[in-house]
């Protein structure tokens, strides 16, 4: 803070200014030699100057002190203009200050001639949280989507401005979409094969019972079974992908494009005719859960179109599974698989290389314990690194690396690092909604 007025000094002589060799801005500190009335003598570097106050507060300020803090402010060959630093200034004035400056999301909603209501101040603060630019255009856009949602708030503004940083549309369908709470698809295909088995005992007309036997067969054919060879394994993982992975829109919007009466239907389309039919048949708390179940996987398969918006960083499409390690098909027997595969990230193109990308496979071996396995492929070049919660894992890992790299040889890969270590591996991110950043102030620079 400073004193009211800029304190006004005098020079002795005209080459003084040169002598202590002052510039506009500098802050100097100067020695009080003397205060009487509204004239002060200061000694700078030695040099006394003779400082004309504006006032007598002034004066009363300077006049228990043995040294002053200044700016120079203005600078002529025969006056120097200086503005008083107060020495007691403490901190949380400077944060006050800070605290009492304007809004940054209300100074650009004013500045763009916006509405400031609380709705709009809310979508600027999310939108500045994800780093995006606060323009009439995109609020527009956004606020477009979240009015056809009906009532909405500051958690709807948030998740908007995260779908549109992600690169994904921005609609109310989408915004539904992406807020549901899903679960992991291992756990939810575990739940429905569960609730089919039930039914298939219970008597039921033999068409809906042969609808239901049909998606019985896919879904355990999409199910991964551990201890087969690797060939049988790789097959597996193709129908799970191809079940698990593409979304209901696609196809349909295949099957309309391409019609084939012969053709019986399979994957997702019959799972969503079954449902139908149990709705219809009384049988609703399995309609539900397969609901549930096509919910989550559109909700997987919708993140999975997102862009980075970093350039040059990898986008990635994830898709979970289900591993079935023992011999007894129960649900406790299935462990939740997860698999990550980068792809290029320009939009619009969602392709994999295989010889350039990289692969991240969570398996859980236990509820509540993770293993992961990265394997990053340049060329026929395989690196790979792998991390577990318990040791006795890592130890397994490390005596079948030989078999390890004699398969990857087989397939014309050739291993050149391992690393193995016990940690906790990482969830996968999914939507960064917000930062929890404080809102942040504008700032006003007077040149």
């Amino acid at each position: 803070m400073s004193l009211p007025g800029p304190l006004s000094v005098s020079s002795v002589n005209a080459p003084i200014t040169q002598d202590l060799g002052l510039r506009p801005f500098q802050r100097v500190t100067a020695q009080i030699l003397a205060v009487t009335g509204t004239t002060a003598i200061l000694s700078v570097d030695g040099f006394p100057i003779v400082a004309q106050l504006t006032s007598s507060d002034q004066a009363a300020a300077l006049l228990n002190q043995q040294t002053a803090h200044f700016i120079v402010t203005r600078l002529t060959d025969q006056t120097i203009t200086l503005k008083f630093i107060k020495p007691d200034q403490p901190q949380a004035a400077a944060t006050a200050a800070l605290t009492n400056a304007p809004e940054l999301a209300m100074r650009l909603l004013e500045q763009n001639q916006l509405p400031v209501t609380a709705n709009m101040l809310g979508l600027a603060r999310a939108v500045l949280k994800q780093y995006l630019p606060v323009t009439p255009e995109l609020l527009n856009e956004l606020v477009g989507a979240l009015s056809d949602l009906g009532t909405w708030g500051p958690a709807q503004a948030e998740l908007a401005a995260t779908l549109k940083a992600a690169g994904l549309p921005v609609t109310a369908q989408s915004l539904k979409l992406a807020s549901n709470q899903a679960v992991q698809t291992g756990e939810s295909l575990s739940n429905l094969i569960s609730q089919l088995n039930n039914l298939s005992g219970k008597g039921l007309p033999t068409e809906l019972l042969t609808q239901i036997n049909a998606n019985l067969q896919s879904l355990n054919e999409s199910v991964l079974q551990a201890g087969g060879d690797s060939s049988q394994l790789a097959k597996q993982l193709k129908t799970a992908v191809e079940m698990l992975g593409r979304s209901l829109e696609s196809v349909l919007l295949e099957q309309s494009n391409n019609p084939d009466p012969s053709k019986s239907e399979k994957g997702l389309l019959a799972l969503a005719q079954l449902q139908h039919s149990l709705e219809m048949s009384g049988e609703k708390k399995t309609a539900q859960t397969i609901e549930k179940f096509l919910g989550d996987l559109r909700q997987n398969q919708f993140l999975n179109v997102r862009s980075e918006p970093q350039p040059g960083s990898a986008a990635w499409s994830e898709i979970g599974l289900m591993l079935q390690p023992g011999l007894q098909k129960t649900q406790e027997d299935f462990s939740s698989v997860r698999l990550r595969i980068a792809r290029e990230p320009r939009p619009n193109s969602g392709k994999i290389d295989p010889a350039y990308t990289r692969l991240i496979l969570q398996v859980e071996i236990k509820p509540g314990e993770m293993v992961e396995v990265d394997l990053s492929l340049v060329g026929k070049q395989i690196r790979t690194a792998m991390t577990a919660p318990d040791p006795a894992w890592c130890a397994q890992a490390e005596q079948e690396l030989p078999s390890l790299e004699d398969a990857l040889q087989n397939l014309g890969f050739n291993l050149k690092d391992v690393q193995i270590g016990v940690g906790e591996p990482r969830a996968f991110d999914r939507l960064s909604v917000g930062t929890g950043r404080a809102a942040l102030r504008a700032v006003d620079i007077e040149v």
